[in-house]
């Protein structure tokens, strides 16, 4: 199975691991990239499981090392069984898709310059708390160099040796996926006490440096003690360098952990607005401020805000960041127009943002909304007919569309028949569970509205709107007359209102959901803090 007979072989590519306890995750890793590496190297830390053997299946260069509280101390020890000019870093559970893995091994035979080391974007997916895939640049296809190798106990990295060596790193297109199990509360929960530990000794030896006191932040935060959170996050921000990547890790962090506490909002704007001075056009600080001033009703700055994340705005790839992050700026400042009774503006905004990134299914979802709202309905099928053919129950959703445009302009008869028939074919998409909801109840028919928005509410349990229709329900005896239905009133009228969300709650629909004018009661995008410990 695997390709090298012997360690002393030298290779071109030789794909790099530090391992424990990974049998469920180290066989796709090493599936994903067997086809490109001339040399696979595994260092063990003491697994209790299968591991050692399933990656004895793939490569002989599998190692034993014992655990020494110390990360950078297990990569090196793995960098000194290497052979070879190039060493790819993955960890286990990670992989790269097949093109971009033949894309990548092409650009080292090709192109690598031994002069520089390259960064590739290492992707999560979105997990209940967010609304888009988390990102971030790392540094993990290197030259094989004895003067390059790892710092630090956690959160280990290469940027001292390769800025002492004088090292210059470049970005490269190609991504490398992380498991759904990045997101598991237990797994999140084991990483981050083992990280507090670990920057303890960092802090104790070296004293409070941002990085650390990041780690300690996020660690803290995923534990939930965001009061202590928020404390090591202030400190990171007072001992860290304006304008660096790790004080910005820091005003992420502390906005993220004021969630919750007493004059919150007040406070995490107070801290955007800080932020910006050293990052003015950071794409998500902007996005968070919009969403901010937003929730204080102050539509005109929000709007402002938005406009400048998806005119000018800019990522670190170094930091976690949002994927589609312009995407998420342009929807939200849609919203935001749309708030301000300027809807032809909401309209240009995102077929602006349609002509940049035309894949982009969040804006062309957005974009149906709208038309939906106007009755517009062959403007709304044609950006539907653009939507994937793997959308889920495609036909039952047309149906829904259809019906919904109907619905917006009160026809609620014809609206009914393509609604239901939406719905009785599968169709649980929040545009068929929303207008379906709301035809039902202005025709008074409360038994048949009634578990249509129980799956609604399923749904988007943190919309108000579904809220009071189900409260209005409860109050609503099993057959009451119909002039006792709750029906749409002007606030729930889709002409009149639009959706508040808050990107680092899940609030904005994700790619899979139809953003809708429904208001959830909560400021618009703050972009994507949720802490993620490393390692």
């Amino acid at each position: 199975m695997y390709f090298e007979s012997s360690q002393q072989v030298l290779s071109r590519l030789a794909v790099a691991m530090i391992v424990r306890d990974a049998e469920h995750l180290i066989e796709r890793t090493l599936r994903s990239v067997q086809s490109i590496a001339d040399m696979i190297a595994v260092v063990d830390t003491g697994s209790s499981d299968g591991t050692v053997q399933l990656a004895r299946g793939f490569t002989p260069n599998v190692y034993e090392f014992d655990w020494q509280d110390d990360f950078s101390a297990a990569r090196n020890h793995c960098l000194e069984q290497i052979r070879g000019d190039w060493i790819l870093w993955l960890d286990a559970g990670e992989t790269i898709e097949q093109n971009d893995a033949r894309l990548l091994r092409a650009f080292v035979d090709e192109k690598a310059d031994q002069s520089r080391a390259y960064m590739l974007l290492v992707k999560v997916p979105p997990s209940k708390a967010l609304i888009a895939p988390e990102q971030v640049g790392r540094v993990r296809l290197v030259p094989h160099r004895r003067d390059i190798t790892f710092s630090g106990r956690v959160d280990e990295r290469m940027t001292e040796s390769l800025l002492s060596s004088g090292i210059e790193t470049e970005g490269l297109p190609w991504r490398i996926h992380r498991g759904e199990e990045d997101n598991q509360p237990l797994v999140k929960t084991c990483k981050a006490r083992r990280n507090i530990r670990l920057a303890e000794v960092e802090i104790e030896q070296y004293g409070p440096h941002t990085r650390w006191l990041n780690c300690l932040g996020e660690a803290h935060a995923t534990l939930g003690d965001k009061t202590k959170a928020a404390e090591l996050f202030r400190q990171s921000v007072e001992a860290g360098s304006k304008g660096s990547t790790e004080t910005l890790e820091a005003y992420y962090g502390l906005l993220t952990s004021l969630d919750g506490q007493p004059r919150a909002l007040e406070v995490q704007l107070a801290v955007c607005l800080q932020a910006l001075e050293s990052y003015p056009l950071d794409a998500q600080l902007l996005c968070a401020t919009g969403g901010y001033l937003q929730a204080q009703q102050r539509l005109d700055l929000a709007s402002r805000a938005y406009q400048t994340a998806f005119q000018y705005g800019q990522v670190n790839p170094e930091t976690w960041h949002l994927d589609e992050i312009r995407s998420i700026a342009a929807v939200c400042l849609s919203l935001t127009l749309q708030l301000q009774g300027q809807d032809d503006d909401a309209l240009k905004v995102l077929e602006e943002a349609l002509q940049v990134d035309g894949d982009s299914l969040r804006v062309r979802r957005q974009l149906i909304d709208l038309h939906i709202k106007h009755g517009r309905r062959e403007p709304a099928l044609a950006q539907f007919d653009l939507l994937p053919a793997q959308t889920p129950q495609r036909e039952a959703l047309r149906s829904a569309v259809r019906g919904a445009c109907l619905a917006s302009q009160k026809n609620w008869i014809p609206a009914l028949a393509y609604l239901k028939t939406g719905y009785d074919n599968g169709c649980r998409d929040t545009i068929c569970l929303r207008w379906y909801s709301i035809s039902l109840l202005a025709s008074g028919d409360i038994s048949n509205a009634r578990p249509v928005i129980d799956e609604w509410f399923q749904r988007e349990p943190e919309n108000t709107e579904v809220q009071a229709y189900r409260q209005a329900l409860e109050s609503t005896p099993e057959g009451a007359p119909q002039d006792a239905t709750p029906a749409p009133t002007a606030t729930t009228d889709p002409s009149t209102e639009s959706r508040h969300v808050r990107v680092d709650h899940g609030q904005l629909p994700a790619e899979t959901d139809t953003p809708h004018p429904s208001s959830s009661g909560a400021p618009l995008p703050q972009p994507g803090f949720e802490t993620r410990s490393p390692g």
